[in-house]
């Protein structure tokens, strides 16, 4: 693998949100993104397309959690969220083009909408949901405060 000297990060610990499983699934995706932007190119098809199943994972994640605390997204929150992965696949088909333009995509513009989403959108999801009742995860009914 491919190693650049990237100090940046997706988000970092000032993101956290307080809500367990919003907050794993954030880090989770960070922690991707970072395999996905050092990544050599014949990689980058498979990396992308697990950042984007981390990225759906969490967006079903988000949308049960509401549902159960009696909510819904709302329709600017599941844009942002189709802006996350129009990213993605703007980078997989450059990649095969030049992956130095697909990752300077991942590197800039992915970060600036991950950073807006979570510090607007989801800190008002993570609000209504722990203003609303204790939920569980999805699939193993842990607890998500």
């Amino acid at each position: 693998m491919t190693k650049h000297n990237n100090k940046r990060q997706l988000i970092g610990r000032q993101h956290t949100l307080g809500h367990q499983l919003i907050d794993t699934d954030h880090m989770a995706i960070a922690h991707w993104w970072q395999r996905v932007v050092e990544c050599d190119p014949v990689e980058s098809t498979f990396f992308i397309a697990r950042l984007k199943k981390l990225m759906r994972d969490h967006f079903d994640h988000e949308a049960f959690l509401m549902a159960q605390s009696g909510g819904r997204l709302c329709e600017c929150h599941q844009k942002e969220h189709q802006q996350w992965i129009d990213v993605c696949d703007q980078a997989q088909a450059l990649s095969g083009i030049s992956w130095r333009k697909a990752r300077s995509l991942l590197r800039t513009d992915l970060p600036r909408l991950v950073r807006e989403h979570v510090i607007s959108m989801d800190q008002l999801t993570v609000m209504f949901i722990n203003t609303n009742g204790t939920v569980g995860h999805p699939h193993t009914g842990i607890e998500g405060r």
